[in-house]
């Protein structure tokens, strides 16, 4: 790769980047459509839950013990599809 190729390269994976998204909203939003569970982590903690709606800050859901659930996106370490 010569130098007149790098930020060319940058760039693409920044046009990649924002094309996908973020990661882990594209499972939330998966999540909500399928109608399957996600497993979010949040600072050591995990919480299971099917995922309701989505808005800019937060998302909604529910699952077995609770009929609401509200987490801040900004919280959530990682999420896993069920």
């Amino acid at each position: 790769m010569t130098r007149r190729m790098i930020p060319f390269t940058i760039a693409s994976a920044l046009v990649a980047e924002t094309q996908n998204g973020d990661p882990i909203l594209n499972v939330l939003r998966s999540s909500m459509e399928t109608k399957k569970g996600v497993t979010l982590y949040l600072h050591g903690q995990t919480i299971g839950l099917l995922v309701t709606a989505i808005g800019e800050h937060f998302i909604e859901g529910r699952n077995q013990q609770a009929s609401k659930i509200v987490v801040r996106i900004a919280s959530i370490d990682a999420a896993a599809l069920s």
